[in-house]
């Protein structure tokens, strides 16, 4: 490939790499088919059929090149992939990795992944989601875990969507079954209606999940109902209601991504980010009035910015909106490019500089996590006895959440050392009382089979949890530390408090009430 002992300057074929070692290649042997690389970094006005003939004229005939786009803005998201008819031509274009196009040095890499789960995956080939779909992951698994073994019970979709999952639990249900949905976007609400007009299973209620156990078709005669949304416990419940098994599917779906509400820093649309639109306030109010520090802890905590990073950006806001806020951003595009220049203007990360804080934003905005805890809360009171609860994470933050509930409310299982303990020493004065609370079971991931069909799907896991009665592990720490003399950090009941973020940590604090003075820029 002509001169490529060089460390910089320009290949055999004029194309020019940034300075550093050239690629190295695997052994032979090591690829096989499909020929597929992955393609990162490239510059946002790729278009598909430029990106295929450049592969073609420099490494060989490839049988397929896919460029991953923004849908609404028709921009190349900075990725793609591309499958070449021979290990030759695969070969010629891993020796692209550092080379420009388009004024950026591309990476180049082996899309195949080797294992996922502890599977080979044998086809790496990427997918791409239309616009305006949304594909539900999991759903054989969520069908099987939550419905099989009951079809003529009453479930809870507790997030709808676009009916992916609703309509799978559906499909599996006997005329009996019935299911209950709930969904706070008002374009979700709209999608359901005419599933909720052709299936008297259905019903589709438009509220946040964490209300469902104010439903009294749900809660039954033991589990809740008005003004019994809170236990005054601490660990587990002694509800117990009439459902199945409930689904959480945590975060947002693409089509409230592909919208007009500002989700998306390539947007141009008002930074809203409410997912029901009929209430509440949207981002670019809280930006007018939060303090310095609020911003920045929120940009933080829940945005995943570095602390500096994070107060650049809070800072940069403050000085743009003035003393009034009346020059707040409130647009997408003018809080995304005040963010990027607030960093610096460029990233070590391939996706844009504003994505973390446009996370940060929504999920602050409409208490994501605040909603997950009071919902899994809901859940479990209305659960019956063995009844399953899944939810399906995707992030890190989402999963540390599922995984804190369920230290609180677990159940100490038989072979528990600190379970045998108890039951050896007959602790005086310390007689636990069963209470209901949950059991974890196996997390499930994609298959290789829905890998190579929906990718989006590979950052998905679906936690499972039975609801039993039994002594929680909570309560036998409380008596155990106290014997024994070892100190304890004192269990808090989060169910009932407001996640604020702090450096380093998320702290609760009593949930107050705020009131926001209204002005006359639309009562902010």
């Amino acid at each position: 490939r002509g001169n490529q002992n060089c460390r910089g300057g320009t290949t055999g074929r004029g194309l020019k790499r940034r300075n550093g070692p050239l690629p190295v290649l695997p052994p032979p042997g090591a690829l096989s088919a499909p020929w597929e690389v992955y393609i990162k970094y490239l510059p946002h006005e790729t278009e598909e059929a430029s990106l295929q003939e450049f592969l073609a004229a420099s490494c060989g005939p490839l049988s397929k090149g896919v460029v991953l786009m923004k849908d609404a803005e028709g921009w190349c998201k900075g990725a793609g992939w591309a499958t070449f008819v021979s290990e030759n031509a695969m070969r010629e274009a891993l020796l692209l990795d550092g080379t420009e196009y388009g004024g950026r040095h591309i990476q180049v890499t082996v899309a195949k992944q080797g294992v996922f789960n502890g599977t080979k995956l044998d086809a790496p080939t990427g997918t791409v989601q239309s616009a305006g779909t949304h594909t539900p992951a999991l759903c054989n698994e969520v069908v099987r875990e939550l419905v099989s073994g009951d079809p003529n019970g009453l479930f809870v979709d507790a997030t709808f969507g676009r009916g992916g999952h609703t309509r799978a639990i559906l499909a599996s249900l006997s005329k009996r079954g019935r299911l209950h949905a709930f969904d706070m976007d008002l374009e979700a609400i709209a999608a359901g209606a005419e599933l909720m007009a052709a299936d008297g299973r259905f019903k589709l209620h438009h509220a946040s999940f964490s209300s469902m156990a104010s439903v009294p078709e749900l809660y039954g005669e033991n589990a809740g109902g008005p003004g019994c949304e809170r236990e005054s416990v601490t660990h587990g419940t002694d509800k117990e209601g009439e459902v199945a098994g409930a689904l959480f599917d945590i975060g947002i779906s693409s089509p409230q991504l592909d919208g007009d509400r500002g989700f998306r820093p390539e947007q141009d649309a008002e930074l809203d980010m409410r997912f029901d639109t009929s209430c509440g306030k949207p981002a670019w109010c809280w930006l007018k009035h939060a303090t310095r520090d609020d911003m920045a802890r929120v940009f933080s905590e829940l945005g995943g910015e570095d602390a500096i990073a994070a107060q650049r950006i809070a800072d940069a806001v403050v000085l743009v909106r003035g003393p009034t806020g009346k020059k707040v951003p409130r647009r997408t595009r003018e809080f995304a490019d005040l963010v990027q220049r607030a960093k610096g203007g460029k990233d070590y990360q391939a996706m844009h500089p504003a994505k973390p804080a446009f996370q940060a934003l929504r999920i602050h905005v409409n208490r994501e996590f605040d909603e997950l805890r009071d919902g899994m809360s809901a859940a479990m009171r209305i659960l019956r006895s063995c009844g399953r609860l899944g939810l399906i994470t995707w992030k890190h933050k989402e999963c540390a959440i599922v995984v804190d509930f369920l230290r609180q409310h677990e159940i100490a299982r038989a072979d528990h050392p600190l379970l045998q303990w108890y039951e050896a020493n007959k602790v005086s004065g310390s007689k636990l009382v069963p209470r209901w609370g949950l059991l974890q079971e196996d997390a499930i991931r994609p298959s290789t089979e829905e890998l190579r069909m929906n990718s989006r799907s590979r950052s998905a896991v679906l936690h499972l949890f039975r609801k039993h009665r039994g002594i929680l592990l909570p309560q036998l720490e409380a008596v155990a530390y106290t014997v024994l003399g070892w100190p304890s950090k004192k269990q808090k009941d989060t169910s009932t408090e407001e996640a604020i973020p702090e450096e380093g940590e998320i702290k609760r604090k009593k949930k107050k009430q705020k009131v926001v003075s209204a002005d006359t820029e639309g009562g902010c």
